[in-house]
């Protein structure tokens, strides 16, 4: 008996010596796996200021204005860390050549549209799978391409139907030296087709007749403003949603009105760090807190302020009256992405380029 339960306790402890050599073992494991993800990721000395350089497009400028002083405050709050921003606008091709000529030096981009960025990524500046970052496809907050009329709406322009009428003159900016201007002629496409499934020709009528009431295509959204609202020309203005509603109630205040019809185009600005400047300057860590930064509260408050649509349903139902509760398309949902709207519409055989040039 007492040889049998000897030769028990011997086993017992054997046992356990070598559980415990496997525990041990897995442990270790683990902690060098997370010790060597520690080591790959930059490490930041928030005792040294840093700055970034925020390249935006044009028509966001002024929301990103404020967002960076927000997340500079924000970011000293967490860390203690002082960063600078740099702000760059311009449109959105124009940012994005500049991006990718090295002119400008961005650390954090946002852009009009995702097919920018993308060629910004094949330049090997940003890493694949960029627009999978975020939710929403990495786009913060959202526009839609509106209507601009004069006070009392005198044509009664209220859906893409009435500017077609024969003496409707519309006032919009070319998408070939304004990539942002593509969402302008996205947009009618877009009801076309969603009318209409499926009918592409259908949807090249609708754009061609659009693109012949065409008055003004101006280079720029600036100019577009200066002609219809600063010298009157034109009986309609396409735009976004966020600068009509901006001038309208600013500059424009007792002119103009902000029309937006029952069914139009999402605008989804899209924002990335900049990956390969973001690590020559030492910033990967502050930029891709920033891009974070703008799905906050915070900064989609910020974004509600200045005429963006927010994401968050909680920060929406704060700005009642303000956006039109309208049927909103995406190019995702139902274009089938930017790649496929390109090629119809704007690459080299695209529908825009066989239309009638317009000064």
């Amino acid at each position: 008996m007492h040889t049998r339960k000897s030769m028990s306790t011997r086993a017992i402890l054997i046992g356990l010596i070598a559980l415990t050599t496997l525990t041990i073992s897995a442990c270790s494991g683990n902690g060098n796996k997370e010790q060597a993800a520690a080591e790959e990721t930059p490490k930041s000395d928030y005792t040294k200021a840093v700055s970034l350089i925020n390249a935006v497009s044009k028509g966001t400028a002024e929301l990103y204005a404020e967002i960076d002083n927000a997340f500079i405050h924000s970011w000293k709050e967490r860390t203690g860390q002082t960063v600078t921003i740099e702000q760059s606008a311009g449109s959105s091709n124009v940012q994005k050549d500049a991006i990718i000529g090295g002119q400008v030096k961005a650390d954090v981009t946002t852009l009009g549209v995702g097919i920018d960025i993308d060629a910004i990524q094949a330049k090997g500046l940003v890493g694949e799978g960029w627009q999978q970052r975020y939710d929403y496809n990495s786009s913060p907050f959202t526009t839609a391409v509106a209507f601009v009329v004069r006070s009392g709406n005198p044509k009664g322009i209220a859906e893409w139907e009435d500017v077609l009428k024969a003496e409707v003159q519309i006032v919009t900016t070319d998408p070939t030296t304004d990539s942002d201007a593509r969402w302008y002629y996205a947009a009618p496409w877009a009801y076309s087709l969603d009318k209409q499934a499926d009918d592409t020709e259908a949807a090249k009528a609708f754009v061609t007749d659009y693109h012949q009431h065409v008055s003004v295509l101006a280079k720029d959204d600036t100019e577009a403003e200066s002609i219809f609202v600063g010298k009157s020309q034109g009986d309609v203005w396409i735009t976004t949603e966020s600068n009509a509603l901006r001038i309208a109630n600013s500059t424009g205040k007792g002119k103009i009105e902000v029309i937006v019809p029952s069914v139009t185009l999402t605008v989804e600005p899209i924002v990335s760090a900049i990956d390969s400047n973001a690590d020559a300057n030492g910033v990967r860590e502050v930029a891709n807190a920033y891009a974070d930064y703008l799905f906050t509260e915070e900064a989609q408050t910020i974004a509600a302020k200045h005429y963006f649509r927010p994401r968050f349903a909680s920060i929406t139902e704060q700005y009642v009256g303000v956006f039109a509760n309208v049927s909103l398309l995406t190019v995702d949902d139902n274009l089938s992405g930017w790649e496929d709207l390109q090629q119809a519409l704007f690459s080299e055989g695209g529908l825009f380029g066989q239309l009638p040039a317009k000064s």
